[in-house]
């Protein structure tokens, strides 16, 4: 078994260089292609896995004194990787396929690294897995922060729905189209978030009530909830676009959204003339994951 053991641990590293780069030109796509998918993976990380795995197996073989402290600078990138995808319950099946090749690799190659590394190696492992636990028990019900307008989607079909994302420019021009009407209880915004970036610009929105920092922190908690919620909203039903409208059972998404906030919200306009309310109609009127068309 002893002697198996570097054979298996070369072969799994050149596995864990191909699978990056078959991923980084565009192989991924075939194993994900949904929103959380769409939203996590980078080619520039897939090339920097790549060259990491190489790193990591050159070391293996030719510099075991240095291989440890490697190995923990991988398991810290992906604990954060993985904790990430948690946070937005956003998972992606081509980064945890590469998440567990490196898991796998480390534990085949363990015997070889020193104590030191070993500990720090799977302690972060561990601390990644008590976090992520802790996060969604915490998230399990939202406790909505006072000040927050943001919902989740109920069983009410009557309720007129606005997904948006905080990124989004087409999604901020319909913001500021409700913004000059009468509609702020007629209207429930549901922000989806494709970044941890996103989600703090949406607690950031509430920078200036939730002021001390156990508000804030009850603000993130909340926040976090209503985007994981909407997230899962998202990604089951395959909408990769923002904003988009449900309402009555209808999803009406893109260009058509202007229009028909305004037809439903028509009678609570309050000294607009509704053309002027109308946001110019770009191609497509709508944001992907990756870019606004």
């Amino acid at each position: 078994m002893w002697r198996k053991r570097p054979t298996a641990v070369s072969i799994l590293g050149f596995l864990l260089i191909a699978y990056a780069l078959a991923n980084a030109l565009g192989g991924g796509k075939a194993l994900c292609d949904s929103i959380s998918c769409q939203a996590l993976q980078k080619n520039a990380l897939w090339w920097a896995g790549a060259v990491y795995a190489g790193v990591l197996l050159c070391a293996y073989r030719f510099a075991r004194m240095l291989m440890g402290g490697i190995v923990v600078v991988g398991m810290a990138a992906e604990c954060a990787l993985v904790l990430t995808q948690v946070l937005l319950n956003l998972y992606c099946p081509a980064c945890l396929g590469y998440t567990a090749l490196f898991v796998l690799w480390v534990f085949l190659a363990g015997p070889e690294m020193v104590p030191l590394a070993k500990k720090a190696s799977w302690g972060l492992a561990a601390a990644t897995l008590g976090a992520a636990l802790l996060v969604v028990s915490l998230t399990r019900s939202v406790c909505a922060c006072s000040e927050s307008p943001f919902a989740t989607v109920s069983g009410d079909e009557q309720a007129l729905y606005l997904f948006f994302e905080p990124t989004c420019t087409h999604c901020h021009s319909v913001l500021e189209m409700l913004e000059k009407m009468a509609v702020k209880n007629r209207v429930r915004l549901c922000p989806e978030a494709w970044s941890l970036a996103s989600v703090w610009k949406l607690v950031q929105e509430h920078r200036e009530t939730c002021t001390r920092w156990p508000e804030r922190l009850k603000c993130l908690k909340s926040t976090l909830a209503v985007v994981r919620a909407n997230n899962a909203f998202c990604m089951e039903r395959g909408f990769l676009t923002a904003p988009f409208v449900v309402h009555q059972g209808r999803i009406v998404t893109g260009a058509d959204v202007p229009g028909y906030l305004l037809s439903v919200l028509e009678s609570s306009l309050v000294g607009f003339d509704s053309q002027e309310l109308l946001i110019p109609m770009e191609a497509g009127g709508s944001c992907t994951v990756n870019a606004c068309d």
